[in-house]
């Protein structure tokens, strides 16, 4: 480690575990974003709160006011309510027209968090789904991932105005993701002043220069903001050696709560997907974004309370899982389906001890995965899908969830 915002220690950012790919082999677990764990939402938006102030005092601003409270919460692991409600409160706008793209899947509610906290601003993140009939306004490959290709469905002229475009990930490992989203957007959208945000920054001072040589070459401003800097070495030797994880089957007839819900957007996937106006994927705006909080509030005044609740949410559909937690009160989980296997094992000190695997519901054959859910405390769960097109699909996860614990299912989008 060389720097680190607000002397954040590393153990508590994130712990090291094994991918079930060849392409690369290592993970960082996040211990903040609510994907591979369960963590309280104050922790989860507060490193949003975190990354929004680096890019406030790049700009001469001062930092959001509750910044120390918010390391120190992470640093703790002590959640605190009134700091990450005080927090929310404080926005700002930036000079530049400023566009914010979140990355899919783990940092689509990390990008929203950021987002949050600026005024005249939009947002977008990209994403691996196919909406039929609709063009992406680009396209860009994450060599290393699971699952390559990004989407981005950017409304008609969101980019082509933006004077700067922010890109937030949760960590930077060799800049290569960076360095080809940069380079697929000034392909077609030139002459952008361009600002990367993430929790970690793993880049090796060659990899620093590959970045900077391309922007250099394509006379651009690029500027790299991280709450954590440093560099890893990896040593390579044999994997183990993991048993198939049977898939999930479990059977059932239980139906999803309608409450609460939002008109959907007139778009959809080929497997009748619909999709919530305010997720972020299809382009937000600083002023309908702050619909969100009143949505939240009301959502949780509507279901079945808990006292240790916890809150699933499925793949690239994470900041609203963490505005409804929030809203739940001091002792809200939020964990996040995710396409990422990961090696499990009883290991002392090693983040994932078990896992499950299922098909995504309402997908066309994609896998994911839930981890160390018998090992949360939580005395009901709320299963948050954005829609429910074909509710046989969702009940192997169900089934296995309520083995845990009474299962609240809320379909956030109407019915067709």
């Amino acid at each position: 480690m060389t720097d680190s915002y607000g002397n954040l220690p590393m153990e508590s950012l994130f712990s090291m575990a094994l991918r079930v790919n060849k392409k690369r082999q290592f993970l960082f677990v996040s211990k903040l974003i609510a994907k591979h764990l369960a963590v309280h939402p104050s922790i989860a938006l507060g490193t949003g709160s975190l990354l929004a102030s680096l890019l406030m005092e790049k700009y001469g601003f001062r930092p959001i006011p509750q910044a120390k409270q918010i390391v120190e919460m992470i640093k703790s692991g002590k959640p605190c309510l009134k700091t990450s409600h005080e927090s929310l409160t404080y926005r700002t706008a930036l000079p530049e027209k400023t566009v914010f793209i979140g990355m899919a899947e783990t940092a689509t509610g990390l990008g929203h968090a950021v987002f949050h906290h600026f005024d005249e601003a939009a947002y977008i993140h990209t994403t691996r789904e196919e909406i039929i009939g609709e063009s992406p306004a680009f396209v860009f490959e994450e060599e290393h991932s699971h699952a390559t290709s990004h989407k981005v469905y950017a409304p008609a002229g969101m980019l082509e105005e933006a004077e700067a475009i922010v890109l937030i990930d949760d960590e930077i490992s060799t800049g290569n993701t960076l360095l080809n989203l940069i380079t697929a957007l000034d392909s077609q959208f030139p002459g952008k002043n361009y600002i990367s945000l993430s929790i970690l920054d793993w880049r090796s001072e060659s990899q620093k220069r590959k970045l900077d040589d391309m922007a250099a070459a394509h006379n651009l401003t690029v500027d790299v903001l991280a709450l954590l800097t440093g560099g890893f070495d990896l040593k390579h030797s044999e994997s183990p050696d993991e048993t198939e994880v049977p898939e999930l089957n479990g059977p059932g007839e239980k139906k999803p709560g309608r409450s609460m819900q939002v008109e959907a957007m007139d778009l959809q996937s080929a497997t009748g997907q619909r999709y919530l106006p305010f997720t972020g994927r299809f382009g937000l705006s600083s002023s309908s974004h702050l619909e969100i909080g009143k949505w939240a509030e009301q959502l949780a005044a509507t279901v079945p309370a808990a006292k240790k609740p916890l809150v699933i949410g499925i793949g690239e559909n994470m900041y609203l899982p963490l505005r409804f937690a929030l809203a739940l009160g001091e002792d809200a989980l939020v964990q996040t389906t995710t396409r990422s296997p990961i090696f499990a094992a009883e290991e002392e000190g090693y983040p994932i001890k078990e896992k499950v695997r299922f098909k995504l519901p309402d997908a066309e054959d994609v896998n994911q995965f839930l981890y160390n859910i018998s090992r949360v405390d939580a005395d009901r769960i709320y299963l948050l899908a954005e829609s429910v097109a074909d509710e046989a699909s969702w009940q192997p996860l169900i089934s296995y969830l309520e083995q845990k614990a009474p299962v609240e299912w809320l379909a956030l989008t109407d019915e067709k």
